[in-house]
């Protein structure tokens, strides 16, 4: 799977052979489609996408060119998810937040836990990203816990990232390229 921010870019990018193979750097061409989603987005409305897969033309390995608003196997879009991580971040339950969103708190439970286990992980992705892209950011300072402290830096990290690059994407999908897609992924265990 590779994030992308802009799929008519990464269209054009692997038309013009600048998209390579995260595994071997070799080139990617185009290998027909992956299923066709559905993501239930903010407000409850749908969006229908049917990604790009690609294969290398070195190691022959496929890939999905995944938007970044559609969190890998999962059935709602980046913005839902904050919203869910936003109010747990704040001290909300999981089925109060589950209640409110109309999503089942069990899938509450799973994405709060899922995020808190890589929390730490995440916190480095979003300080490293926010000092490359401006050095003289300030510390941090500490939210309260875990996911809380990852959101904060990953939030410092997107507006860095737009006060530099201008709106080029909503901040949870600039989030998402930040966590390179592995925001709700499970920790591998062993």
């Amino acid at each position: 799977m590779i994030v992308v921010l802009d799929e008519a870019r990464a269209q054009a990018d692997l038309a013009g052979s600048v998209l390579r193979c995260p595994g071997c750097a070799g080139r990617l061409r185009r290998w027909g489609f992956a299923r066709s989603r559905s993501l239930r987005a903010p407000g409850g409305g749908r969006l229908w996408l049917r990604p790009r897969r690609v294969r290398c033309t070195g190691c022959a390995v496929t890939h999905v060119l995944l938007p970044a608003i559609a969190p890998a196997r999962h059935a709602y879009a980046i913005d839902v998810v904050g919203q869910v991580l936003l109010a747990r971040a704040r001290g909300r339950s999981h089925r109060t937040i589950g209640a409110e969103l109309e999503i089942p708190p069990d899938t509450v439970r799973g994405w709060i836990r899922r995020v808190t286990a890589r929390s730490e992980w995440l916190r480095v992705q979003g300080t490293t990203m926010a000092h490359q892209v401006d050095p003289m950011l300030p510390p941090t300072v500490p939210a309260g816990s875990a996911l809380a402290d990852a959101m904060s830096v990953l939030g410092a990290a997107a507006s860095a990232v737009v006060r530099k690059l201008g709106p080029i994407a909503p901040p949870w999908q600039i989030i998402a390229m930040i966590a390179r897609g592995r925001l709700l992924t499970p920790l591998r265990s062993g």
